[in-house]
């Protein structure tokens, strides 16, 4: 990694735990309202209908929008499917979903070791306010923290990584991304990472 300066992360998937947190605050209201869901199955498809909304703002074939509206979006598009939805405040929902995110056992020391020798910055396509509740309380210190709400450019998009390079001044192959989406490393190598 010689000549690596930064680290970018994507925190979705691979700090936190988006799809054990989104289970058990599904699970949790059913139970209050006594339905039954299948949780696990809620949550992959609430974050599949989020990348559909995410692709279509990408591609410019819908408003550019923050990730908190695109999982309120997803959770109105879900409503046929998921009746609970339409006895829930949604918007609440989501905000105790993904800004309180649980982290991965170990993340936050393996961030802080990380710290010691790298600059540790959040890229991610997560809002900059979901990302510093989440951190906060998982007691997890970032150098910075860009969310793509602010870049105009979301990941995968190559600009996305190229725009984030840049605004720390420097040339994308003195980064890297850390990810564990297959497709971000993809993409953020094309860009130069």
């Amino acid at each position: 990694m010689e000549g690596v300066k930064v680290l970018f992360f994507d925190v979705g998937g691979t700090v936190f735990d988006w799809k054990n947190t989104a289970r058990e605050n599904i699970q949790k209201l059913a139970d209050e309202k006594g339905e039954s869901i299948d949780s696990e199955a809620f949550a992959n498809v609430w974050r599949g209908e989020v990348f559909k909304i995410h692709t279509g703002v990408r591609q410019c074939n819908l408003p550019w929008m923050t990730s908190d509206d695109m999982h309120l979006q997803a959770l109105a598009n879900m409503a046929v499917d998921y009746p609970l939805l339409n006895h829930i405040d949604n918007a609440s929902f989501v905000e105790s979903t993904w800004h309180h995110l649980k982290p991965f056992d170990g993340a936050p020391k393996a961030i802080d070791r990380l710290r010691t020798k790298y600059t540790v910055v959040v890229l991610t396509i997560l809002s900059w306010e979901s990302i510093v509740s989440s951190s906060k309380a998982a007691k997890i210190q970032w150098d910075g923290i860009l969310s793509c709400e602010f870049l105009g450019y979301y990941k995968p998009s190559l600009q996305a990584y190229l725009k984030g390079a840049s605004l720390l001044g420097l040339k994308p192959a003195e980064t890297m991304m850390v990810a564990a989406h297959e497709g971000d490393l993809a993409a953020a190598q094309a860009a130069g990472m």
